[in-house]
Parts: C-alpha cells; structure tokens; sequence
C-alpha cells in the first residue's frame, strides 16, 4: 500500500483510500478466531511501515494478536498539583480492534473483495475495526 517509512502528512481522501484498500485487502482474506496468519503480518507491516512504528514496540498476544505500544513525541507537562518538579502522570489509551472473521459463507457473489475463502467471511465489521 504504501513505499513510505512513516505516514505524512496526507489529504483526507488519499489516506481514506489507503484505509480502503486495507479494508478490502483484509475483507477479502478472512481468516477464523486464533487462525489470523495473514492477517496479523498485514497489520504488522501496515504499523511499521505506514504508521512507522518501531518493530521492538510491537508484539504478539494470544498467538495471532498484535499489542503495539505507541509513545507520544511530546514532553511531559508539569502538573500543578503535584510537588515542584515533578512531572504529570502518562496517560494511556487503549485502542481494541478484533481480527477474527466468522465460519459463514459471503453470499454476496458480485462483491469484487469477496471473501477468497469459502466458508470463511468478514460479516460482522472486524475488518473495518482493523483498517
């Protein structure tokens, strides 16, 4: 999808089509609950290469899940109600996104990303959540 070592600076619609593209990359590659081998390389490379984040902040969970660890590049604020000083609490966001497509024929024939695995499907949304 992308040659870029990290993501710059984009219009809206270009980096739309990049999502769109991964959505659809990913839709019409479904793989079952615990079986994401595909899917999890994808999305790996998409955080290093796209998003650049580094390799060693990357890691697996539960076989095929990704944990990726995500630094702010700004520095800590002093907080005024702490000691002289001392430095703010971190903050942390969780962001939660399921991989696994479900054990169902797409019966949608004409759709050009279908899934490419019979018996397998992206009915339920997780390849949006992904993108």
């Amino acid at each position: 999808l992308s040659t870029k070592a990290v993501l710059e600076p984009v219009d809206v619609q270009d980096f739309f089509s990049v999502l769109t593209t991964l959505r659809r990359d990913i839709h019409a590659h479904p793989e079952p609950g615990f079986e994401e081998k595909r899917t999890h390389a994808t999305l790996r490379h998409m955080l290093t290469s796209l998003a650049g984040i580094p390799e060693a902040s990357i890691r697996t969970c539960a076989g095929t899940g990704i944990v990726a660890d995500i630094k702010g590049k700004g520095k800590p604020r002093p907080d005024s109600a702490l000691a002289p000083g001392t430095q703010a609490k971190v903050h942390t966001i969780a962001i939660r996104a399921d991989m696994d497509a479900l054990r169902m024929t797409e019966k949608n024939t004409t759709l050009p990303y279908r899934s490419t695995h019979e018996g397998v499907a992206h009915l339920c949304g997780h390849d949006g959540h992904m993108a």
